[in-house]
C-alpha cells in the first residue's frame, strides 16, 4: 500500500470513530400518561401484601348536598335523582354543588333506580313502581347549550305516572342493569327480568348486608354496612370483588347510598352530604420511550410506571409495536419502574383477592395503548443526534436483607444523553437500582404514584438544558431507599445524574444489534404430600395474611398436580441491546444487585449497563447467598409470586455463565 493510501485509510478510520461520523444515529423521545380514566372508579394498588383488605385509589370529594330531606338517590345517564318520601328531585351530574329541581311526586318512595328513560321505585309498602320519562323534550322548546338541564327536568316532570310493577318486600337497595332488576333484601340479593309482565325473583350470590346498589358499564356495585364497596360483572358470573374500603384517609366517610351519573360514582351519607369519587393520584404515572436508530436498525427502550407485568402482556405489546412500526420484538425492551403505588398490572394469584388479577380495562385500555403510542411516537420523532455515555455514583440505596459484610450494592448511575443536532435538545436515559417503596403509610400509601423515579424525571426536565428524561430500573431486588421520603430520594438521584452530565462523557459510535435469549431452569416442586401438609397446617389459621397466602399457594400446587399442568421450567429472559460501544443487558424478574456488578465484570473496560424488571416480573432472581440465609428474596417471595419452586442454588452462576458464553 502506498503511503498516501495508508494515510487516507487512517483518516477514514479516525473520522468514523468520531460521534455522529461513520454511523449516524437518530434518537426520538415520547411519553404517554398511564393515569387511569374515571372508570373503573377505583383500582387496587400493587406492591404490598398488607393490609389484607387491600389498598385502593378511590378518594371521596365533597360535592354538595342532596335535595332537601332526601333519603335516597340514584343516577342514570347524566342525571342524579333523589326523593324525600313525598317529592322527586333531579339535578345534572357534574355540577358542584348540584342544582336540585322538583320533578314530580314521590309519595312513600324509599328506594330509586333508573336505566335510560325507565325509572323504578320501591315504596314503604314494598311495592315496585315503574315510570317512563319521555325520550324527547316538548316540541315547543328548542334545545340549546343553555337549557339542556332545564329540558331534562321538564322531560321528567312530564313523564308518565308511576305504575305498579310488582312487589319486593323488605328491600334495602335496588338497581337495574341491562333490564335486569337487582334488589337487596334480608334474605340476600335477588334478581328479576323486567321484560315479563310478572316479575320472578331469583337469588344471586352477593356480599352480606348490602345497603345500596348501583350499576354502570356492565357492572354492579354494592355498598355494605361495614363500609366496603364491591363490584361484580353478572354476565361473567356472581364473583364479587372488593373495590374500595373505609380507611379513614381517602375513604373517610360513612356512606348510606351510592349512585352513578355522568360517568361518575357518587355517594351520600345519612346527613345528606354528597360526595364524588375520583382517583387519589399524584398524576405522574407514564410510559416513557427512547428510540434510537442507526441505518436500518431501530431499538426502543420503554420505562413503564408499574410494579410489574407478565411475559404474556409484554409479548402482546411488543407484537403490536412490531406490527405497527416494523421494529422486531427483540428490539423493544419494556422495563417496569417497580413503583409500589401503581395499579395492579399482573396477576398475584396467592395474594388477597383484589390483587389476584389486574383490572383489564386499565391494563388493556390504558397501559397497553400508552406503551404502544409512546413507542410509535418516539420512532416518529427520530432525528439526527449524538449519543454519549456517562457513569457516576449514588447514595440513595442500601442493601435491605444481607446483614453480614460485604453487603453488596451496585450504586452506579448510568446516563445516556441524546443531543439533537438541529436544536441541541437533550434527552436523558438514566439507570440505577433501587426499590420505589416509600412512603407506604398515611395518605401516600394509598396514592397512585410513580414514586421517586417521577420526582427525578421532573427535576431533570426542570433543568433548562434537559428536555426529556427516561428512568430505567436497575437490579433493585434487594436495594431499598435510604430515605423514607421519596421526594428526597428523587431529587438526590436527579442531582447524581446532573453531576454525571457535567463531567466527561464517552461518545457512542458503531452499529445497533439486539438479541433475546431464554435460560430455562427446571421446576423442582414440593411433593404432593408436602403440599398437602402445608395446606393443612396453614388452614388452621384462616384469616391471617401469611397462612391465607400459603393456603392459596397450596391450592395452586394441588391444581397443578391434579390436572398435570405443573410448569416444566422457570425461564429467565436476557435481552441485550448494543448501541455502538454501549451494551444494555435487561434481565427479567426482580433481580438482586449482585447480577449488575457480576455482568459488568464480564466485560472489563466496556460500557455495560444492567437493568432488571425487563419483559417479565415473575419472581425474584436471587443468589445462593439469599437462599442460604433464607431471606425474603431467596425463599418467602416465591410463595408471594405464586411460583412452583425456588431456583437452584447456582442460579446466579448459571445466568452469568450463559451471558458470558453467548457474548451478545
Amino acid at each position: 500500500m502506498k503511503f498516501s493510501g495508508y494515510i487516507s485509510c487512517m483518516f477514514l478510520l479516525l473520522y468514523c470513530s468520531l460521534p455522529g461520523k461513520g454511523q449516524q444515529y437518530k434518537a426520538g423521545f415520547a411519553r404517554e400518561s398511564t393515569e387511569p380514566q374515571a372508570w373503573p372508579f377505583s383500582l387496587t394498588l400493587a406492591g404490598y401484601g398488607a393490609p389484607v383488605e387491600g389498598r385502593f385509589s378511590l378518594d371521596w370529594i365533597k360535592a354538595g348536598q342532596l335535595a332537601s330531606g332526601a333519603n335516597t338517590f340514584t343516577g342514570a345517564d347524566a342525571r342524579l335523582m333523589a326523593a324525600n318520601g313525598s317529592v322527586l328531585f333531579t339535578a345534572s351530574a357534574g355540577s358542584t354543588p348540584p342544582v336540585w329541581q322538583e320533578a314530580g311526586a314521590a309519595a312513600g318512595v324509599k328506594l330509586l333506580a333508573a336505566e335510560g328513560n325507565t325509572w323504578y321505585a320501591v315504596n314503604a309498602a314494598g311495592e315496585l313502581l315503574e315510570s317512563h320519562s319521555p325520550r324527547r323534550a316538548p316540541k315547543k322548546q328548542k334545545r340549546s347549550a343553555g337549557n339542556t338541564a332545564q329540558l331534562q327536568e321538564t322531560a321528567f316532570a312530564n313523564k308518565a305516572p308511576w305504575t305498579k310493577k310488582g312487589t319486593v318486600p323488605n328491600a334495602t337497595a335496588i338497581t337495574v342493569l341491562h333490564s335486569i332488576l337487582y334488589a337487596a333484601t334480608p334474605a340476600g340479593l335477588q334478581r328479576a327480568d323486567t321484560k315479563p309482565s310478572n316479575l320472578s325473583w331469583q337469588p344471586m350470590q352477593a356480599p352480606e348486608n348490602i345497603i345500596s346498589l348501583a350499576a354502570y358499564n356492565n357492572e354492579l356495585y354494592a355498598l355494605t354496612a361495614d363500609d366496603n364497596i364491591y363490584r361484580c360483572n353478572p354476565a361473567k358470573g356472581s364473583h364479587w370483588l372488593r373495590m374500595a374500603r373505609y380507611n379513614g384517609i381517602t375513604y373517610d366517610v360513612k356512606l348510606r347510598h351510592i349512585a352513578v351519573a355522568g360517568n361518575t360514582l357518587y355517594g351520600c351519607d345519612a346527613a345528606g352530604n354528597l360526595f364524588r369519587a375520583k382517583h387519589n393520584s399524584d398524576g405522574n404515572m407514564s410510559a416513557s420511550a427512547l428510540a434510537v436508530a442507526a441505518g436500518r436498525q431501530r431499538v426502543v427502550v420503554v420505562g413503564l410506571d408499574v410494579c410489574g407485568f407478565d411475559h404474556a402482556f409484554a409479548t402482546e405489546v411488543k407484537r403490536e409495536i412490531s406490527k405497527k412500526f416494523h421494529v422486531p420484538p427483540q428490539a423493544v425492551m419494556l422495563n417496569a419502574s417497580h413503583t409500589h403505588f401503581a395499579p395492579v398490572a399482573q396477576p398475584y394469584i396467592t395474594w388477597h383477592p383484589p390483587c389476584q388479577q389486574p383490572d383489564s380495562s386499565y391494563l388493556y385500555g390504558v397501559v397497553k395503548p400508552a406503551v404502544v403510542r409512546a413507542a410509535g411516537n418516539a420512532i416518529r420523532n427520530l432525528a439526527p443526534s449524538d449519543l454519549y455515555f456517562g457513569r457516576g455514583k449514588t447514595a440513595i440505596g442500601r442493601n435491605r436483607c444481607l446483614s453480614t459484610a460485604p453487603e453488596p450494592y451496585d450504586n452506579d448511575v448510568d446516563v445516556i444523553t441524546a443531543v439533537r443536532k438541529d436544536n441541541q435538545e437533550k434527552t436523558v436515559l438514566f439507570l440505577t437500582g433501587c426499590h420505589p417503596v416509600f412512603n407506604a403509610s398515611g395518605r401516600e400509601g394509598v396514592t397512585l404514584s410513580a414514586n421517586y423515579p417521577a420526582v427525578a424525571r421532573a427535576a431533570l426536565e426542570g433543568n433548562n438544558s434537559i428536555s426529556n428524561a427516561v428512568f430505567i430500573q436497575g437490579c433493585a431486588g434487594d436495594i431499598n431507599p435510604q430515605d423514607a421520603d421519596h421526594t428526597n430520594t428523587g431529587k438526590a438521584l436527579a442531582a447524581n445524574v446532573t453531576e454525571v452530565m457535567t463531567g466527561s462523557m464517552t461518545p457512542l459510535a458503531g452499529p445497533i444489534t439486539f438479541y433475546t435469549d431464554s435460560i430455562l431452569f427446571p421446576t423442582r416442586p414440593m411433593t404432593k404430600e408436602a403440599v398437602q401438609a402445608m395446606y393443612e397446617s396453614n388452614a388452621k389459621s384462616a384469616g391471617q395474611m401469611v397462612p391465607d397466602r400459603n393456603v392459596r399457594w397450596a391450592n395452586m400446587m394441588q391444581h397443578y398436580y391434579n390436572t398435570g399442568t405443573m410448569p416444566a421450567n422457570m425461564p429467565v429472559y436476557v435481552q441485550t441491546i448494543n448501541i455502538g460501544n454501549w451494551k444494555l443487558v435487561g434481565l427479567s424478574r426482580e433481580v438482586v444487585t449482585e447480577y449488575s456488578s457480576g455482568i459488568k465484570a464480564l466485560y472489563p473496560g466496556s460500557l455495560v449497563s444492567v437493568a432488571g424488571y425487563c419483559n417479565d416480573v415473575a419472581s425474584y432472581l436471587p443468589t445462593s447467598r439469599h437462599m442460604k440465609e433464607n431471606t425474603y428474596e431467596g425463599l418467602d417471595s416465591f410463595f408471594w409470586y405464586g411460583q412452583p419452586s425456588q431456583f437452584p442454588i447456582n442460579v446466579y452462576e448459571t445466568v452469568l455463565d450463559n451471558i458470558r458464553r453467548k457474548n451478545r
